[in-house]
């Protein structure tokens, strides 16, 4: 038994778990909730509320990534639509397993969107030195941190509320705890900052991940694009 296959059959079936579905002719992928059905060998089953799936628009040409809680950690599955059974029902061949860290690294993509820095000191209780802002542009992001560029220098050793625009068709704000890596001054005006995210709800790290594998699917079409000239 593979490695994937193993993983697979340790899942409970019903098991509620996230969808990131690519479909025809758009760059978005869109996020569904559904339930997990296990099958033989590295298949499986997502079944879906009546009415939820885009049966029309699924892209059986680019992988979709599938996002669960695995003992209090987050998982995903990269899988290939193999065939959609009917109206409620998608089968997925899984084509390999993405643990948290290595999500890190698999989907951190070039994407410059705004963000701010706050203190984590609430407004009513710190003193004015407390009450900053500091306001930034990314470089790369992903579903556990960023890298960004900012005018004025970033405190160094403390943890910040960071607050990110995500480019969805509605603005989204997405508000995280999080917690330098490293700050580099590049000029008198320029500083390089990584942030880690040390605290994210589910469905702002959905939204992130979505908005990453966006980026990404923008990107590799480019690079067709540009090898096809």
């Amino acid at each position: 038994m593979t490695d994937t296959n193993s993983f697979l059959s340790k899942i409970s079936d019903e098991k509620p778990v996230r969808l990131f579905l690519p479909v025809i002719d758009s760059d978005d992928r869109i996020l569904l909730h559904c339930v997990f059905k296990r099958q033989q060998g590295d298949h499986f089953r997502l079944l879906f509320k009546r009415g939820t799936l885009p049966q029309e628009r699924v892209d059986l040409d680019t992988s979709c990534l599938v996002n669960l809680d695995v003992g209090g950690k987050s998982v995903s599955i990269e899988g290939k639509v193999d065939g959609i059974i009917d109206k409620q029902t998608l089968e997925i061949q899984a084509v390999k397993i993405i643990s948290h860290d290595q999500m890190r690294e698999h989907f951190r993509v070039d994407c410059t969107v705004p963000i701010l820095l706050r203190s984590v000191i609430p407004e009513e209780f710190g003193s004015e030195k407390d009450n900053w802002t500091i306001p930034g542009t990314t470089v790369d992001l992903s579903g556990s941190g960023l890298r960004a560029s900012f005018t004025e220098a970033p405190p160094e050793d403390t943890q910040v509320r960071l607050e990110i625009a995500l480019p969805t068709t509605e603005t989204t704000i997405v508000k995280t705890l999080a917690s330098p890596v490293r700050i580099s001054q590049l000029t008198e005006k320029l500083w390089d900052a990584a942030y880690h995210f040390d605290e994210i709800e589910d469905e702002d790290q959905d939204a992130i991940i979505g908005c990453c594998l966006v980026a990404q699917r923008r990107l590799l079409r480019l690079k067709v694009q540009v090898k096809g000239r």
